[in-house]
């Protein structure tokens, strides 16, 4: 390392020889001028860690050539080492941020405060070094995570996973490929059967997080009872029944995502357990008393009204704007309608392949209906019409149930008509399949437990 510089200004050539030496003993380079014109000079041509100064001096005075030191190099250290002290003196050089102030003949205060002050200086110089590659590491990966985004949005413009070419579609794309890379919690809101779960997941895949580590829990299909233990796992004889150690899935999920649709029915007495995994990443197993602590990225969902919830003390304001780090709103599909077109498409492509039938089409007057039908039951709906269709390739039931009376701006109905006699049948033979398990015929159905349940209370089904 080099050895730091000193520049030692004072009219008294003995005094300049016997600071010079002292300080060359110290390691320093020392460096002499005899007034203040000369530093000046020295000053421009070369950087001086510290500089040493008296006050009384012929032709420039030593607190004007402080002064103009300070314009030239503001970062070099300056000293103060008079014969002739005074308060005033003392007082200027302190509002010139002076490192020391020393009177004539202290060597050994002057010696210390050069040390101090060639440290310093070094320091600082360290410390802005240090910015500015911490600037330049900084932009550099800003641009690295800019055009990341930008590769996640185009992946899914091409992708056909979130289908549709509208602006709505277009800034939901835009607003996972923002909010995929960073950590933030999110929030989906929208209707049922909007694409909720299609969105989280994406933001899931594009995450860099472990895509295995990816768990959706459905709030409402988990009884209260049991939504705890479930989330964060149990130790052994923590109630009756429990005869090990069981990880919840916020464990499992460690180092991926957590999916948590329907949020709105976690039980009020839960959500302050959820609130510390939001912000603490950690948590008790039910029973136990050692902190768990897991790496994981939350999404929720709701098709409820959670702010009038919150409002109504049924939702947990503080955890309401925890989730909300990030916004992100489903439109319906009846808002959308330009899209239409192109989510027909891609189910006739899916349920085409899927039952033998990879030329499927409909008709333009089916499309037309299927334009200006409202979709009370969002993409969800269409996608059960189409699948209805390339099952017995037969549109003329599902269009006719379509264009019935009032069908066209009923926004009451969860699914079509057209599909009524058919979901009925699916629903009863799935749960004869299952010994009328109904979670297991929910997973047969490829519905969640929630939407099983309201089906059959809704055709008032039993065994």
């Amino acid at each position: 390392m080099a050895m730091d510089k000193v520049l030692v200004v004072d009219d008294e050539p003995e005094i300049r020889e016997f600071i010079s030496k002292i300080l060359s003993c110290d390691g320093f380079d020392v460096v002499t001028a005899s007034d203040g014109l000369a530093c000046l000079e020295m000053a421009k041509k070369e950087d001086f860690s510290v500089v040493i100064v008296d006050l009384k001096m012929p032709g420039l005075p030593g607190l004007e050539t402080i002064q103009y030191l300070k314009e030239i190099h503001p970062d070099t250290e300056l000293i103060v080492f008079t014969g002739y002290p005074s308060l005033e003196s003392c007082v200027e050089t302190v509002h010139k941020q002076i490192f020391d102030y020393i009177c004539k003949p202290d060597m050994a205060a002057l010696q210390r405060a050069v040390q101090h002050a060639a440290e310093r200086r070094r320091l600082i110089i360290a410390n802005r070094e240090l910015m500015r590659k911490l600037e330049i590491e900084h932009n550099r990966l800003r641009q690295e995570v800019t055009a990341a985004k930008r590769v996640i949005e185009r992946r899914l413009n091409e992708s056909r996973v979130l289908v549709g070419k509208t602006e709505q579609i277009k800034q939901i794309r835009h607003f996972v490929a923002q909010v995929a890379p960073s950590d933030m919690t999110v929030l989906i809101l929208g209707e049922s059967g909007t694409g909720k779960d299609v969105v989280a997941k994406l933001i899931h895949e594009s995450s860099g997080r472990d895509l295995k580590a990816w768990v959706k829990i459905n709030c409402p299909a988990i009884p209260g009872t049991l939504l705890e233990s479930e989330l964060f796992g149990y130790e052994s004889g923590a109630f009756t029944g429990a005869q090990g150690q069981k990880l919840g899935l916020f464990e499992l999920a460690s180092g991926g995502t957590v999916f948590l649709d329907e949020i709105g029915d976690i039980p009020l007495a839960l959500q302050g357990k959820l609130l510390q995994v939001i912000e603490q990443k950690s948590f008790t197993r039910v029973g136990g008393s050692k902190t768990i602590e897991v790496d994981v990225r939350i999404i929720a969902a709701t098709n409820a009204p959670i702010e009038k919830m919150v409002a109504e003390g049924r939702f947990r304001p503080d955890i309401f704007y925890r989730i909300k780090e990030y916004l992100i709103e489903m439109p319906p599909l009846r808002r959308r309608s330009e899209d239409i077109p192109l989510l027909v498409q891609h189910f006739l492509d899916l349920y085409g392949d899927k039952y033998d039938h990879p030329d499927l089409k409909i008709s333009r007057e089916a499309l037309s209906v299927f334009v200006q039908y409202q979709w009370p039951g969002n993409v969800r709906e269409l996608e059960s019409a189409i699948r209805r269709i390339a099952l017995d390739t037969n549109e003329k039931s599902v269009i006719k149930a379509l264009k019935a009376p009032g069908n066209v701006k009923n926004t009451s109905h969860p699914v079509a008509e057209a599909v009524r006699a058919t979901e009925v049948q699916a629903i009863l033979g799935a749960l004869s399949d299952a010994g009328w398990n109904r979670r297991k015929a929910a997973q047969t159905l490829g519905i969640s437990y929630s939407s099983l349940r309201r089906r059959i209370g809704k055709y008032h089904l039993t065994k």
